[in-house]
């Protein structure tokens, strides 16, 4: 794997406060999904849902499982 792609996966804190990767950013910003408006990653989650909606989208929908994930994780008391 070329380490430009490995950098890309890395998580990074945005504006918004939420931790996403240069990879997941550039597709979400592909799709039109503004996640910079997002304070949590449920809405990024539904404006995800919406798209997929319409169309399958192998990439989107990665992230999609990425971020459920990462919100259960950060977010679900255990």
């Amino acid at each position: 794997m070329p380490e430009e792609n490995y950098e890309k996966r890395f998580l990074k804190l945005q504006k918004n406060g939420l931790w996403l990767s240069e990879e997941e950013t550039e597709i979400l910003k592909k799709y039109g999904i503004s996640y910079e408006k997002c304070r949590q990653l449920t809405e990024i989650l539904y404006q995800i849902d919406r798209v997929l909606e319409e169309e399958e989208i192998p990439e989107l929908e990665l992230v999609a499982i990425n971020l459920s994930e990462r919100n259960y994780y950060q977010n679900t008391r255990k």
